[in-house]
């Protein structure tokens, strides 16, 4: 068991669109703490400073996430939980890392070679579509029924743009994906400035004899280190498909795994994942086929409201697949005051959220005797409530929390793979 306890102010929103109701505010006759700010070199265990980057001091909270300032070259960015900060400074490792690529001359001449080639291309495809299309086939391949589509729609104004078709009938947008993936990345990240540098390094696959693995053999030792972390079907869906094949799969997935369909478009139109997280929530739903109701879990979900929220619903889903894969079996979910809990095979309740920082605020309190209140009123009461976190708890919320009767698991990691 993991023993320790963590919470942040953006989740202020993130618990009022997440997890609570709207209901009126519980009579709670008890006291309340201020959330600790803290020193970055101590949650982050020395490295709140590394290349590019600095997390400034101190480190907030609003009782659920922490609230960090980080200093990079783009300026001071806010980021709201331990699992955006821990993305964030992946993705800065890896654009890094990319930059390095400018020191190998050799590199930067097949970009320049690179730059030159797709224009002629992709102004054929406009003015003769048809043409062009027929001209390619042969070395497109499989990818026939995708350029078809894809002719179709940059002529219509209903798909991508031109130099995006063109990007895809090149190769080049599969490269990207593999790039990204191969380091560990999301070929989607909301990161502009990764998600520049992985378009540019990519291109130089259109140049020449330039793969991946020519790519990534000039960057500094250590990066090739998230590859073998993704199982490989999930490796291989994203790099093979395009984004509009992910999308049908995604939405597939989720229908095999029984989430209705006004759900499934809700989180197809979402902003705030990435075409990648989608497929996570997916699957990971999917692989959890003898629980009932994950409708209840698909739909707060497709509520986030902020990339906050969207990277804590993500994470709580991965963590309940894991929950049910490797603790102990789920049986159904149940929404309490509209908060999904799950209930175990066992009779126990389930709690499992990637809270950072738990401390004993007034919406904190409300939350969790609000949820331990709804418990108490179902026709079959739990017999035990197991409260499982992937972070902290001050001493005041795990003596409140233990007074419930509630069974404390504290600094539960997320599995290795692609959602931190």
């Amino acid at each position: 068991m993991h023993m320790s306890f963590k919470f942040s102010a953006g989740a202020t929103a993130l618990l009022l669109g997440v997890l609570l109701t709207g209901a009126p505010a519980l009579s709670l006759s008890e006291q309340y703490e201020t959330p600790p700010e803290q020193d970055p070199a101590v949650v982050l265990e020395g490295k709140e400073n590394g290349p590019g980057y600095a997390v400034l001091s101190p480190v907030r909270s609003d009782g659920f996430l922490r609230i960090y300032q980080l200093q990079t070259d783009q300026g001071v960015e806010q980021i709201e939980g331990d699992g955006l900060l821990k993305l964030r400074l992946s993705e800065i490792r890896v654009l890094i890392a990319l930059e390095s690529l400018k020191n190998d001359a050799s590199f930067v001449d097949g970009l320049k070679q690179a730059a030159m080639k797709p224009v002629d291309f992709v102004e054929s495809t406009v003015t003769d579509p048809v043409g062009t299309a027929k001209s390619t086939v042969s070395g497109v391949g499989r990818m026939f029924g995708r350029l078809t589509k894809g002719v179709e729609a940059a002529v219509s104004g209903k798909g991508g743009s031109p130099a995006e078709l063109a990007k895809s009938i090149t190769g080049q947008a599969r490269a990207e994906r593999e790039l990204a993936v191969e380091l560990g990345a999301d070929p989607y990240t909301f990161y502009a400035p990764l998600s520049k540098k992985l378009n540019e390094t990519a291109s130089v696959t259109t140049a020449g004899n330039w793969t991946v693995t020519a790519i990534t053999a000039l960057l500094p030792g250590g990066m090739i280190v998230s590859a073998a972390r993704q199982a490989d079907n999930f490796r291989t869906l994203i790099v093979d498909s395009t984004p509009a094949e992910l999308a049908e799969r995604t939405a597939g997935t989720l229908r095999a795994a029984g989430v209705a369909e006004q759900t499934i478009s809700r989180i197809a139109k979402n902003p705030f994942y990435t075409a990648s997280e989608k497929a996570v929530i997916a699957y990971q739903l999917q692989a959890m086929p003898t629980v009932q109701d994950l409708d209840l879990i698909a739909a707060k979900a497709a509520d986030a409201e902020s990339r906050d929220i969207a990277y804590f619903q993500l994470r709580r889903v991965v963590l309940l697949e894991t929950y049910n894969r490797t603790i102990s079996g789920l049986g159904q979910i149940r929404e309490l005051n509209g908060i999904p809990v799950a209930i175990r095979k066992d009779g126990l309740a389930a709690v499992v959220l990637p809270l950072d920082m738990v401390a004993w605020t007034q919406t904190v309190a409300q939350t969790f005797s609000s949820m331990h209140e709804g418990m108490a009123g179902l026709p079959f009461p739990p017999t035990g409530v197991d409260f499982l976190i992937t972070g902290d708890l001050t001493p005041m919320a795990a003596e409140r929390l233990t007074a419930f009767g509630w069974e404390i698991t504290g600094n539960y990691p997320i599995p290795e793979g692609p959602v931190h």
